[in-house]
């Protein structure tokens, strides 16, 4: 109260007036500061604000459908009563974005269209930056008002039935959490409950934190990926897609109103695509299946976004190799848990790997979970895929490709191939060594063994050589006895035989030499000796 006065009294000539007014004013200014409303705490902020996402989601789908309807009517007559039969069937789709299922008179729509849970999402973060105070108070009377906003508009709609009531309490306040927490945490001042959420994450083991950390980061590349995949598909099937909408032959209204449906169900369409990349593919109708090792089409509703769908020649091929996609977005994921875990055990990186792989299988197992359910009668009951093979697929390869970049940037992982490393080429180098010795070596033996070979073959020519001598004189002189004269002596200084016989062995070369005198009326030829024909023979 302003009348109270805590400090000296204004008449005490040790303290003026001024300094007694100043505290007072102090104290009521601390008094109001507590909340920002008028009419209470903050939770006030935090009621007002859901109202304000309520209004503002539902007002995103329930806006266009009376502008069509308008025109549409327009069209037709004078008459613009029409557009309060669009109110409720825009309120229906609003709330099958909340996953509340769509009763029609031929089918039980239970498709979630997450265009419109996109919207709803962006509302409440909006009214959470904008409007509501960052206090636990605001934050629960916050998730509580649009959960009741919900359920009325609901109730309002003739969905009465105990799933739809229980599937409009659920999803309302699952958006609410999600766009709440987007909003009051990541501000550009978060407050105390932004305080709150950070004491309660830091009493969270190490391994979980750098787990959760990887795996929104993994989630978010995957995210991307089915992103840039599913615009890929629109570019390609443009023309398909320019082809239904003129077979349609829809007017002006018509084709807003079919435009505004498509990009409700552009967010599906992605998510399909994740499964796509990740192997198990998806299926729109009985019978289809799109994935990358095969595509199996049937005939399906002329709806113009079906004809971004992949065209059978799609499966097969490169297309296989999709899934690696996942595991790159495992080992980012990886790299991200990384930076804090070099000084944890080793099997502390295997659950930090686990966890990373079972944070995004979930993510995207809850995604399809969304995405998928009943389209249509007919070949529309079965759309989407299995949720729960989807996302062990994308945990197994996320968790595979976190584990490989998480061992590697380990420390004693590096240490040990780098040995390997170093051990692997000083024995490559010992090998070439070793090749280049044994080839120096054979040259010298293969020359030697060729010279004594040579040295062999001399010597036994010497040896038939030295024979030959040997006999030669005495063949000639028998030969003159025998034709009756006498042997001619021998010139005087000139030898009658020379020879130089070598050692076996030796390198040295042998001749021999005869000289015989030619005798007149007697033959010259002399006739070899056995001996000597062995020698030759043996040469």
């Amino acid at each position: 109260m302003v009348g109270v006065n805590r400090g000296p009294r204004s008449d005490d000539p040790t303290s003026g007036r001024p300094v007694g007014v100043r505290r007072t004013l102090e104290q009521d200014t601390t008094t109001r500061s507590d909340g920002p409303s008028s009419l209470g705490g903050p939770w006030v902020s935090g009621v007002l604000g859901a109202i304000q996402a309520v209004v503002f989601s539902l007002a995103v789908v329930v806006v266009p459908a009376i502008a069509m309807a308008v025109a549409a009517n327009a069209q037709l007559s004078a008459s613009t009563s029409g557009w309060t039969a669009a109110v409720p069937v825009a309120s229906r789709l609003w709330l099958l974005g909340h996953g509340v299922p769509l009763v029609t008179g031929i089918a039980t729509v239970t498709i979630v269209p997450l265009g419109i849970t996109a919207a709803a999402v962006f509302a409440v973060f909006v009214s959470a930056r904008r409007t509501i105070v960052p206090t636990r108070s605001a934050f629960w009377s916050a998730a509580a008002t649009y959960t009741v906003g919900t359920l009325l508009v609901a109730v309002s709609t003739g969905s009465t039935s105990g799933l739809q009531l229980t599937s409009a309490a659920l999803g309302g306040l699952a958006v609410a959490l999600v766009g709440l927490c987007w909003g009051l945490l990541t501000g550009p001042e978060p407050g105390p409950l932004a305080d709150r959420a950070a004491v309660l994450a830091a009493r969270l083991p190490q391994v979980v934190r750098d787990g959760a950390r990887g795996a929104a980061t993994a989630a978010a590349v995957v995210a991307l990926l089915s992103g840039l995949l599913t615009l890929l598909w629109v570019m390609i099937g443009w023309s398909t897609v320019g082809d239904v909408l003129s077979d349609l032959r829809l007017d002006a209204a018509s084709s807003i109103s079919l435009g505004i449906a498509q990009l409700a169900l552009l967010p599906n369409l992605a998510v399909f695509a994740g499964t796509w990349i990740a192997g198990p593919g998806f299926a729109v109708g009985s019978g289809t299946h799109f994935g990358p090792d095969l595509v199996t089409s049937a005939p399906l509703p002329a709806i113009p976004l079906l004809g971004a769908l992949p065209a059978p020649s799609a499966g097969g091929g490169v297309g296989v190799w999709a899934p690696v996609l996942v595991g790159v977005a495992g080992v980012v994921g990886g790299w991200v848990a990384s930076r804090r875990t070099e000084h944890m055990l080793w099997w502390h990186t295997v659950v930090v790997a686990g966890l990373v792989g079972t944070g995004a299988g979930v993510a995207a197992g809850t995604m399809v979970a969304l995405a998928s359910g009943v389209a249509g009668p007919g070949r529309l009951a079965d759309v989407g895929a299995s949720p729960v093979y989807l996302g062990a697929c994308v945990a197994a390869q996320v968790g595979a490709g976190a584990l490989l970049v998480l061992l590697v940037t380990r420390a004693e992982v590096h240490a040990a191939l780098a040995s390997a490393w170093r051990s692997m080429r000083s024995r490559r180098r010992e090998g070439a060594g070793g090749e280049r010795a044994a080839a120096g070596d054979g040259s010298p033996d293969k020359a030697g063994a060729d010279k004594a070979g040579a040295d062999k073959a001399g010597a036994d020519k010497a040896g038939a050589d030295k024979a030959g001598a040997c006999t030669a004189p005495a063949d000639s002189s028998a030969a003159a006895e025998t034709a009756g004269g006498t042997p001619a002596p021998s010139r005087a200084g000139a030898p009658s035989t020379s020879g130089t016989v070598s050692e076996p062995g030796s390198a040295s070369k042998t001749t021999a030499t005869s000289s015989v005198p030619k005798a007149s009326g007697a033959s010259t030829t002399a006739t070899p000796s056995d001996d000597a024909q062995r020698a030759s023979d043996d040469v």
